[in-house]
């Protein structure tokens, strides 16, 4: 797989990267590539293909960090609630540290409280505004994180608030977060790959 450069403001000092591009369902006129990558992502979600996803994400933290990979934490951004982040992250980032030898920080990361999931679904102003004032509470065990290498994971990024608001509460607790790597990345304008 190509990996997609990804850019968020403020995290300029991040290697950042995703494996697919991501056309979400209102971007009717794609090709069967973006396709193709929409419900390898749509699986991912379902836990479908999370073995062949694993399998990619272990071999770019080791093409990005070697021998050193031993010492480097895993973590996923915390999905919207503690339910929804086992179902989603605990095997999956248990496999990728398995496949890689990088530290398993999912059990390290607690979520309570909800919030609604917004990937696949346009909102409305009021819809949104609702979502705003919902909440859920990430607790991160400080002293696990502090002075760690951090890899952050999340499925799909689309602005980067998720992935900036996690990583920004692992360097509060001391970690030292050096990369992100995303399964897709959001796009709305259709650029053919083949």
């Amino acid at each position: 797989m190509n990996m997609v450069k990804v850019f968020i403001k403020g995290q300029e000092d991040k290697e950042l990267s995703s494996f697919l591009r991501y056309y979400p369902t209102r971007i009717k006129n794609v090709g069967i590539d973006a396709l193709f990558d929409r419900q390898t992502i749509f699986d991912f979600k379902d836990g479908c293909n999370q073995p062949q996803v694993a399998q990619f994400v272990a071999k770019e933290l080791v093409r990005k960090f070697g021998r050193k990979i031993g010492k480097v934490v895993f973590s996923c951004v915390p999905a919207s609630s503690q339910e929804r982040n086992e179902e989603r992250n605990k095997a999956f980032s248990a496999l990728v540290c398995k496949l890689s030898g990088a530290i398993d920080g999912f059990s390290h990361v607690k979520v309570s409280g909800e919030r609604s999931a917004v990937h696949g679904t346009k909102m409305k102003k009021e819809v949104r505004a609702k979502r705003l004032e919902e909440s859920n509470t990430i607790e991160v065990d400080a002293s696990f994180f502090r002075n760690k290498i951090v890899c952050v994971w999340d499925d799909v990024v689309t602005t980067g608030t998720s992935f900036c608001a996690y990583t920004a509460q692992l360097e509060r607790v001391g970690a030292h977060v050096t990369n992100g790597i995303f399964l897709g990345k959001t796009s709305y304008r259709y650029v053919p790959t083949y």
